[in-house]
């Protein structure tokens, strides 16, 4: 009787144990298992530019160089005049004064071009103005330029630009020095003279931005830290 109890529970425990390896079996899939695949990622957003003020790029410009504004002073100027030799003299002579008088090049260049599109050393207005910068004759030689010539290129650029220099001390304002240069203060010597600061700014930021698109295609020289070396090029390229 014994016998037959324990062979029943043998039968019974082995029953169990096959029952329990199906079901463990059954309760994992075939093969290896795989992981899910991951979602795709969205592309990050691109940080946001920071803010351009004209504080920063006449900053940026300020950090060039005398020789490092000549070409994209040349190349500006070279849309006014074919004459190759006068193009690099007046580059040059802006660049010169522009650092000598703590000047923008910029601001030199646009004055240049408005008062003489055609880049005339020689051109007089009605009133006696003379040379690139229609300098009136009563300044000639009394400014500390090297000459009185207001025909001469160089010259004339020194005079010009310390009358502007003189003048943005003065007022502390870019459009009334300007003004001012303009013999605008009463209205009488220029029809319309008031739009002359408008249209000289105007000159000088297309001017600026030319400059910093070509120094952004140049080495970054050592102006301080990397930041501002990198913020320069950030303006360049706006």
């Amino acid at each position: 009787m014994q016998s037959i109890i324990a062979r029943s529970i043998v039968v019974a425990v082995r029953a169990r144990v096959e029952m329990c390896a199906v079901v463990c079996l059954s309760a994992f899939p075939a093969g290896q298992p795989k992981e899910p695949a991951p979602a795709p990622r969205s592309a990050a957003p691109e940080a946001p530019a920071l803010p351009v003020s004209a504080e920063d790029s006449a900053m940026a410009e300020g950090r060039l160089t005398a020789l490092q504004l000549r070409r994209p002073l040349q190349d500006y100027f070279a849309r006014f005049s074919d004459d190759r030799v006068l193009v690099r003299r007046v580059a040059r002579a802006v660049a010169l004064e522009a650092k000598r008088q703590n000047v923008a090049a910029s601001l030199i260049a646009a004055v240049v071009v408005t008062e003489n599109t055609t880049l005339t050393p020689e051109a007089e207005s009605s009133v006696g103005a003379r040379g690139l910068m229609q300098v009136m004759p009563m300044h000639a030689g009394r400014l500390g330029c090297q000459s009185d010539d207001l025909d001469e290129v160089e010259s004339n650029i020194c005079h010009g630009t310390k009358i502007l220099s003189r003048n943005l001390r003065t007022t502390n304002s870019s459009f009334v020095a300007l003004l001012r240069y303009n013999g605008c203060v009463k209205g009488t010597n220029t029809p319309n003279c008031r739009m002359y600061p408008v249209r000289v700014l105007a000159r000088a930021g297309r001017v600026r931005q030319q400059m910093l698109a070509a120094y952004a295609e140049q080495p970054v020289p050592a102006v301080g830290a990397g930041a501002d070396a990198a913020r320069v090029i950030q303006l360049a390229q706006r």
